[in-house]
């Protein structure tokens, strides 16, 4: 009869933890954003030499030197947005992304960008791509 108890207390536990948000879940701060969405992430997949600095809306978000993302809510609005990559030497390769999530893990991509200096000579010495994307609201 114990074993049943064990198991009939082991399901009700579950059964609150699905039901119940995780207490350790990233809340909306002054800094930061809900992790339940809207959120708005930027990723960079390769990681590059030459450091490209990326801006949206004027503001300086990173600088590429690593494949990793940023947290880029606090830097957009609802509608049209502008994403600027820079790059003052040569580069390889580069591949960004902005993803959208209206709820939590339900990202679309807004924007994606991928170029490669093999197929793209304006890669091989200082440059610019500015990119227009629109945030749904």
């Amino acid at each position: 009869m114990k074993q049943l108890e064990r198991t009939a207390l082991v399901v009700a536990a579950a059964v609150v933890a699905l039901a119940v948000p995780a207490l350790g879940q990233q809340t909306s701060g002054p800094n930061g954003t809900n992790a339940n969405g809207p959120i708005t992430l930027l990723y960079n997949y390769i990681a590059e030499t030459t450091p490209m600095r990326v801006t949206v809306n004027g503001r300086s978000i990173d600088h590429l030197k690593t494949a990793a993302y940023d947290d880029i809510t606090t830097s957009v609005h609802a509608g049209a947005n502008t994403m600027t990559i820079s790059w003052n030497g040569p580069v390889q390769r580069i591949h960004v992304k902005i993803a959208y999530a209206p709820t939590r893990n339900n990202f679309t991509n807004i924007v994606e960008y991928t170029a490669n200096a093999a197929k793209d000579g304006s890669l091989k010495g200082a440059g610019a791509k500015t990119l227009t994307f629109t945030i749904p609201g």
